[in-house]
């Protein structure tokens, strides 16, 4: 019998997000008789921490990270270094942002800042691999190619490369000790050969996977308690970062309130702007229109019950929240970021806003008054095939090679 491949997958943490699901997801479905996987995160605990199969062996990073997470086993010299690391580290962030401010057309990501003044208190996996996945750009990306020992190395780009502001020159030594980079989009892998044409031969796409079994399945969950309004529902998921547009969101909720529009925003996710958007709430006066419901690792139910289904992304890297919505048969409404086009044909089976609060608040008042469109768009949606399990065969290749 053949002996079964050591792999490691390696993420930064399995807090909300679309990478973080998508992995979680690949994990359930890979064939555990052919894999030995180990799953390394960079921080402990998170949303989808409990859906991580019980064959994946968790493993945690040695050195500074594990530092950071609040371990204090080390000797007095590493406790200094990786003090003076975290000191440098913060210092340095705070001055991007200000950096950031003054010349905002700069390309320099936090990330590789952060990488670069902490990556000398990382330590070199215990082991080699068969195949090493480093599941996100950014630190997973850095410590999968400087750090791990495999015989075969991949990387996702789970994101618009161009509009994420990395810094190619820094990030170029990285990627090429990759066999095979993996975007999730047509769109995400185009940005990307444009900036590193070298890479072209190597650089594929494998869409984030989806189960519409399983994602029905879920949704027949009841979340009645805490969804219980009996007008308009309208739910966006996502975390709750600049680059999700929710500021559009609150001022297209806004123009909805002053049209008489009997509705309530609901919205799941977290992230550093949660205080900023409730006070954004406040003032646009639709606090009690716009309710931020924290995070749920089963959405499904939410998005079941809602009526609308709004994204007002600036830029994903595939939009997997709108996938699903899709397979549950949802009215959507998005802005028009780039790769949403991969997904939805304006006025086919979804409706494209621009990147403004009043074409967001236009389309959804449209939908609300047109049932014949609504009815059309649903419609369509059922005669996708939107599934897409079998892109686990293509990560399974990768491994394999």
């Amino acid at each position: 019998m053949e002996s079964k491949k050591h792999v490691l997958f390696v993420i930064d943490s399995l807090n909300s997000g679309g990478a973080e699901k998508s992995l979680v997801t690949a994990l359930n479905l890979l064939n555990q008789n052919k894999y030995t996987i180990d799953l390394l995160t960079f921080k402990r605990g998170g949303l989808y921490e409990n859906l991580v199969p019980e064959y994946v062996n968790r493993i945690d990073p040695s050195g500074y990270p594990y530092y950071v997470n609040g371990n204090r086993n080390f000797n007095s010299k590493q406790k200094f270094l990786f003090t003076i690391l975290r000191i440098l580290a913060s210092i340095s962030l705070r001055l991007l942002k200000v950096v950031k401010i003054l010349f905002p057309k700069l390309k320099i990501h936090p990330a590789q800042v952060n990488w670069y003044i902490t990556r000398i208190g990382f330590s070199n996996a215990k082991k080699k691999y068969d195949s090493a996945i480093a599941y996100s750009q950014g630190l997973p990306t850095y410590f999968v190619s400087s750090k791990v020992e495999a015989s075969t190395k991949g990387c996702w780009i789970n994101t618009n490369y161009h509009l994420a502001r990395y810094a190619p020159s820094f990030d170029y030594k990285y990627y090429k000790n990759f066999d095979k980079i993996v975007c999730v989009s047509k769109i995400a892998k185009e940005v990307y050969i444009e900036i590193f044409s070298e890479f072209k031969d190597r650089t594929t796409t494998i869409y984030d996977i989806l189960s519409s079994q399983m994602i029905n399945k879920m949704a027949e969950e009841d979340v009645s308690n805490n969804y219980n309004f009996d007008g308009i529902k309208i739910l966006t998921i996502g975390r709750l970062v600049a680059l999700k547009g929710y500021e559009i969101a609150i001022k297209a909720a806004s123009l909805l309130k002053d049209r008489g529009i009997n509705f309530k925003w609901y919205v799941i996710g977290e992230g550093g702007l949660e205080e900023e958007l409730k006070q954004l709430a406040i003032k646009m006066q639709v606090a009690t229109h716009f309710e931020f419901l924290g995070t749920y690792p089963n959405p499904y139910p939410f998005m079941k019950n809602c009526n609308i289904y709004c994204q007002t992304s600036r830029f994903e890297g595939f939009g997997l929240a709108v996938a699903e919505a899709r397979i549950l048969g949802k009215p959507i409404v998005t802005t028009n970021f780039d790769i949403i086009y991969d997904q939805l044909v304006d006025g086919h089976n979804g409706l494209i806003s621009d990147m403004n609060a009043i074409s967001v608040a236009n389309n959804i008042e449209r939908l609300l008054k047109d049932v014949a469109l609504k009815d059309r768009l649903v419609a369509n949606l059922k005669k996708e095939e939107i599934s897409n399990e079998s892109e686990i065969l293509k990560i399974e290749a990768i491994l394999d090679s």
